[in-house]
């Protein structure tokens, strides 16, 4: 049975474990956000899931995630977010 309802790719899930192992990494590669402002669409590093998530529509974030932005664009290839967390800008 097919589902309507997005589904973590594998790509994702493993760039999210890469990172969660590397906090250094992730701070020195990609851009943080500083506020719990809304974010805007693209594509996020939650520190405290350890897991990368494609938001397609502004949505406000919980008080204390450590968010980190990987792409603009929410709809990137995996292997262009793969190397833009794992090599930065």
């Amino acid at each position: 049975m097919s589902s309507t309802r997005e589904m973590m790719e594998q790509g994702l899930m493993d760039i999210g474990a890469w990172l969660s192992r590397r906090p250094d990494i992730a701070k020195k590669n990609l851009k943080p956000v500083r506020s719990a402002k809304l974010l805007q669409p693209g594509v996020y590093f939650n520190r405290g899931t350890g897991m990368v998530d494609r938001i397609f529509a502004p949505q406000h974030v919980a008080l204390g995630h450590q968010m980190f932005r990987i792409s603009h664009n929410p709809t990137a290839p995996v292997e262009e977010i793969r190397r833009r967390a794992m090599e930065g800008r």
